[in-house]
């Protein structure tokens, strides 16, 4: 009998983090569902994380500290205090069974802190390719690697068990250096949010669409996410001016610090009549924009996770996405959406789309099915699985320097 065959019992889990709601990312979006569905499986779980001098506080679910923003280094993070002695005393006396931090920065050194104090397993989730954000403080592309892979040996190595969102980034660690346990569990999504079945009032639906300029019967072309250099929309939107001859329009949902470049660009495309920019929109309304789209592109080579690309295809959206390797088992070319290799490729496989409904019919039906693989459930069970190796793992140290 494996560990995993005995029966689980309700577990106290801090989740900790250096960026948390109200603001909005994909390390966010990722640690919500999680904390949902260790709650739904019966444990008892809190967040720690960072606020300005206002919000700080413990609300009964989520111990906020006071900080400072550190946009600079990592969008919507924030530096706050490497310890606080009333906030540890508070959580020592609550006493949880696992730490499970979601960012390198000072929440992770409180993971540290309190699995040394508490006796409990640190587990920790490798959420963000560094090497492609070296650019916001490093100018040399290759000193911002080397910066990366040492510093992330020097950190993420010291926990007890590491989470990887998907084989690249466990390979990414292991060329790093990282030589204790990884484990690959997939980021899960609400599929009571994210599905062609999810609740959705057509009259608000056709509100959006006419709010945003969109033609009957005219495709629509999506993309969801932060407009950032590393998330590489320029070339999307480059390749769609290839297929102006076709019929199109285009909605691009987010903000960031790209937004202006991009609409620059398309302006000298000549395609803002075929190009709306939504900006941020809240969390809660992202679905409805999901349902908007024939397809999902996305150009990005930075992905964890690919998770914007997950709530497409749950949402029955086949995707046309770059190549990469986070996406291996996720978009299978020519069942639910495309990896293109180049931009000869993405213009062919967009014409297709573009032309042919009953090509874009298949394939959200494939884009639909395979989204079911990616629930909360699934995803929160998975991560408990981890905790169990990581706890019997440590018990075992335990044991044997008793």
């Amino acid at each position: 009998m494996s560990i995993h065959d005995l029966p689980r019992t309700a577990r106290r889990i801090l989740l900790l983090t250096d960026c948390y709601r109200p603001a909005v990312n994909g390390v966010i979006t990722s640690i919500v569902g999680l904390r949902d569905g260790l709650r739904a499986q019966g444990h008892d779980v809190r967040v720690l994380t960072f606020a300005d001098a206002k919000a700080a506080g413990f609300d009964g679910e989520v111990y906020r500290l006071p900080s400072i923003g550190a946009g600079a280094v990592y969008p919507h993070a924030r530096l706050g205090r490497p310890m606080d002695r009333a906030v540890l005393r508070q959580i020592v006396r609550w006493s949880p069974q696992v730490l499970h931090s979601h960012t390198e920065f000072v929440a992770y050194w409180w993971a540290r802190r309190l699995a040394h104090q508490l006796g409990s397993p640190h587990v920790h989730t490798y959420h963000t390719l560094y090497e492609d954000y070296t650019h916001y403080f490093c100018p040399n592309p290759r000193l911002g690697r080397a910066i990366s892979a040492t510093l992330t040996r020097r950190v993420v190595g010291r926990a007890d068990h590491v989470i990887a969102p998907t084989g690249k980034i466990e390979s990414l660690l292991r060329g790093y250096g990282l030589a204790g346990p990884i484990t690959v569990v997939p980021t899960g999504i609400d599929l009571t949010r994210f599905s062609p079945t999810a609740d959705a009032d057509e009259q608000e639906t056709a509100r959006l669409r006419q709010s945003l300029g969109l033609r009957p019967g005219v495709p629509v072309v999506l993309s969801v996410g932060r407009l950032a250099t590393e998330k590489n929309l320029g070339e999307a939107i480059g390749l769609l001016a290839r297929v102006r001859h076709l019929p199109w329009q285009a909605v691009i949902v987010g903000d960031g610090p790209q937004g202006g470049a991009l609409r620059d660009l398309v302006r000298r495309l000549h395609l803002s009549d075929r190009v709306c920019f939504t900006g941020a929109v809240p969390p809660d309304r992202v679905p409805a924009y999901f349902r908007l789209g024939d397809v999902f592109v996305s150009a990005s080579a930075s992905e964890t996770q690919g998770l914007t690309c997950l709530e497409a295809l749950a949402s029955g959206v086949p995707a046309l996405c770059r190549a990469d390797p986070c996406l291996e088992g996720v978009v299978r070319s020519g069942v639910n959406g495309w990896q293109y290799e180049g931009a000869d490729d993405f213009v062919r496989v967009l014409g297709a789309l573009l032309t042919d409904p009953a090509l874009r019919r298949r394939w959200a039906h494939g884009a639909a099915v395979s989204g079911r693989d990616f629930g909360v459930p699934r995803f929160s069970e998975a991560v408990c699985r981890v905790y169990d190796e990581a706890s019997a793992r440590l018990d075992g140290v335990r044991r044997r320097t008793a």
